[in-house]
């Protein structure tokens, strides 16, 4: 029986729907926010969405409580990706981009799924973020600090909001579809290094952890590395 419901942000590609359908063995129904829908998978309802917007966001919100009865999960999955850019090159529009949706966007989203958790008895926050940020990699300065502000916004709500019974992780992945890693040498080269060898898969290894942190009444303010092993030492 499905008697949860979760909101997923940018999750109208492959790796949303892979996430939606992980969700879904869980009694887990979702609801996909996004700029571009026509990729959204159908074991989702879709909902058109601006992260960056905040009139944009609490429509969407507000829809979903209505149409659905209330909000469960968040699952912060928007963000924009800058080119691979030299430090030295990086600007203020590269970091603006990427903290406008990664970070202040994830906030965003929190703060209004909060007071819907809270009345519903409680709830649970993931929000993805990337190895990246916590074991750093050149050319990433813009994305991997965007994904390591997110973790300390998953940190401080992890400690605020655990007496509402509202449980906030953080997941870095190393996995999507598999045309994405096809197309992209910058990916393959981390598939040589990582000790499983493969590229994570959105539904039985992705999705599968993040129902896991859905689901699951006693983890929070912890960061769950789901990617193969690359960065051993973390």
């Amino acid at each position: 029986m499905v008697d949860k419901i979760a909101v997923l942000t940018g999750g109208a590609g492959k790796m949303g729907g892979g996430i939606c359908r992980a969700l879904g063995t869980v009694g887990i129904r979702s609801a996909v926010l996004d700029l571009e829908l026509s990729r959204a998978e159908s074991c989702a309802q879709a909902i058109v969405c601006d992260v960056t917007d905040e009139a944009s966001c609490a429509a969407a919100i507000d829809e979903i409580v209505r149409e659905l009865g209330g909000v469960d999960v968040l699952v912060n999955l928007a963000q924009a990706y800058v080119t691979t850019t030299a430090l030295v090159d990086l600007t203020a529009d590269d970091l603006r981009v990427s903290y406008e949706t990664g970070p202040i966007a994830s906030l965003r989203m929190m703060q209004l799924c909060y007071p819907h958790m809270k009345a519903r008895g409680g709830g649970a926050v993931v929000n993805i973020v990337s190895g990246s940020g916590t074991q750093g990699a050149a050319l990433q300065g813009a994305y991997g600090s965007a994904k390591e502000a997110i973790r300390g916004i998953t940190k401080t709500a992890a400690l605020e909001w655990g007496r509402d019974n509202i449980r906030v992780n953080a997941l870095a992945p190393f996995g999507g579809p598999r045309e994405n890693l096809e197309a992209n040498q910058f990916l393959q080269q981390f598939v040589e290094t990582t000790p499983l060898g493969r590229y994570g898969d959105p539904e039985t290894e992705i999705g599968h952890a993040i129902a896991f942190l859905a689901t699951n009444t006693f983890v929070t303010g912890r960061t769950l590395m789901v990617d193969g092993g690359i960065g051993t030492f973390r």
